[in-house]
Formats: structure tokens, sequence, C-alpha cells
């Protein structure tokens, strides 16, 4: 296939694929009599690998770390460390996300459930008096 059809499979603009074939994170293309790149099936089940390496989290340099060029030469242990060090990420993420979310719902709660007998700006300054005396303990 040439770059366009790889391009329209794969979901990636012709100058990523380019690029990728530039920084070696996709092997050199084979060049047809006219010049044009001829691309086969390996190399896009190679971009659709980058592509799920990307959506989790993992940056080109990560992915050129781990990914071999020939899709059969693995390095196993190397893999299962690094997919494991991902989840491991995510993980951390997963409960800054989790404290984040519950921040920011007490902080609804706290600005809907005002004493009635303050205004909005009377309950913005004792929220952030409560807020800046706990966080300076």
């Amino acid at each position: 296939m040439n770059i366009s059809e790889l391009s329209k499979r794969s979901g990636l603009t012709t100058p990523t694929i380019r690029y990728y074939e530039q920084i070696k994170l996709l092997p050199k293309a084979k060049r047809k009599s006219n010049g044009y790149r001829e691309y086969n099936d390996n190399d896009l089940k190679q971009l659709l690998l980058i592509q799920q390496a990307q959506q989790v989290g993992f940056s080109l340099a990560d992915i050129k770390a781990f990914l071999p060029s020939n899709l059969m030469g693995w390095n196993h242990d190397q893999l299962i460390g690094t997919l494991k060090d991902k989840i491991l990420e995510i993980e951390s993420l997963e409960q800054k996300l989790t404290l984040s979310k519950q921040n920011l719902q007490m902080m609804i709660n706290s600005i809907n459930n005002r004493p009635e007998d303050i205004s909005c700006e009377e309950n913005a300054e004792r929220l952030f008096n409560l807020y800046f005396s706990e966080t300076s303990k």
C-alpha cells in the first residue's frame, strides 16, 4: 500500500508517518520503481500499536525504547517491566484524580450549603480561611 492508503487506514497524517520513519519508530519503507513508498500490513500494525501506546500515556521516546524494529523481536522481560511501570503510573494518577474530584465535590458542597445568615462573599472568605488554615498545618 502507498502512504496515502496507510494514512487512511491508520488515521495518521502522511507527515506523521514520514516522521515515524525518520525517527525509526517505523521501518524505512521500501520504494517502488517510481520512488513511491510501499508499506505492508506489518507497517500498519506497527502504527496502530504506536497509537495505542500513546493513548495509554507512553511518549514516542518510551515507545521507541521498547518497540522492536521487527515486531517478532520483543524483549519479553523489558516489555513486561515497562508495561508494569506504566500501570503503576496510571494507578498513581487515578489516586490523584480521585482526590482532586473529592476536593472539588467538597468545595461545591461547601459553597452550596453555606450558612443562610452569610453572603456568598462572606462564605468565600470563610472557605478560603478554612482551606488555608488546613493547608498550612
